[in-house]
């Protein structure tokens, strides 16, 4: 069952509460979305010769989100697959690729390059922060709407116009006269 923010927005939200998606133009969507497939085909294949199975490319898992591919290790275990297009992964990616757990899962962040394992701590660890995250959004929006922590992860796509580490903002401009 799907509940609340997607794992991509809740990933950005657990990183600066105050996120808010700067919107996607044509444009940028598909060549994202031409990226993303290129980076899927090499972690498919990578897998492939690894001796795992895909189950599944794009598919809705327990918690109804839709994750990018699925495999089958060769003693069959699963493995839910998060893939980025970015050359290197980062934090936000795999905090991202964590919220997609399911029990007797292992979940991986990959790009077309490398598979980063994400431990069990890790994945606890994330599935903690994102329920105080989740908290704080609901019973704190003021709060959380103005709790700004900068980070090249999530201000590149930011539109919050209230951030005073904005570039072009109304805040940034205050933020650097005083």
């Amino acid at each position: 069952m799907k509940s609340g923010l997607s794992p991509s927005s809740l990933s950005r939200k657990i990183i600066c509460p105050a996120f808010a998606p700067a919107p996607f133009d044509s444009d940028s969507r598909l060549r994202f979305q031409a990226f993303h497939s290129m980076a899927m085909l090499r972690v498919i294949k990578r897998h492939l010769l690894l001796g795992f199975i895909l189950k599944a490319i794009e598919a809705r898992n327990g918690n109804g989100f839709r994750n990018d591919l699925s495999f089958e290790d060769p003693c069959g275990k699963l493995r839910i697959v998060e893939v980025k297009s970015a050359k290197q992964l980062a934090e936000v990616h795999a905090i991202q690729a964590a919220l997609y757990w399911t029990p007797d899962s292992e979940v991986v962040v990959s790009n077309g390059n490398e598979d980063r394992i994400l431990t069990e701590d890790y994945v606890r660890t994330i599935q903690n922060r994102a329920q105080m995250t989740r908290e704080l959004l609901r019973e704190h929006p003021e709060i959380a709407g103005s709790t700004f922590n900068p980070t090249p992860e999530t201000c590149r796509i930011c539109a919050n116009d209230r951030c005073p580490f904005l570039p072009g903002t109304t805040n940034a401009s205050a933020n650097r006269a005083s």
